[in-house]
């Protein structure tokens, strides 16, 4: 339970109020396919590295699973890029001014 929350604090709650307070710099459909295929890579090394034993995660600490990877992870997977993609923005926006 603690993955989930640590994810909600450092990754989902910032990504979102950046997402807000950059809406007028990002690009929908850049971000979108940015997100689709840094989520595809996620996914892809999560599978291979449990599947060859590199890693696993605990039944008794993860919320539940979908397709044999911890549901926290799908999250992981879409709100840490989302969150360095909008960090990179607002570095950029800074550096204009």
């Amino acid at each position: 339970m603690y993955y989930i929350i640590l994810i909600t604090i450092f990754a989902v709650i910032p990504s979102i109020i950046l997402l807000f307070y950059l809406r007028d710099k990002i690009n929908l459909k850049n971000l979108v396919v940015s997100l689709s295929l840094l989520f595809v890579i996620g996914f892809v090394w999560d599978q291979i590295s449990v599947r060859l034993g590199i890693w696993n995660f605990s039944d008794e600490k993860i919320i539940g699973k979908f397709l044999g990877i911890p549901i926290e992870e799908y999250i992981f997977f879409i709100f840490v890029p989302l969150l360095v993609i909008t960090v990179y923005i607002l570095i950029n926006k800074i550096d204009e001014k």
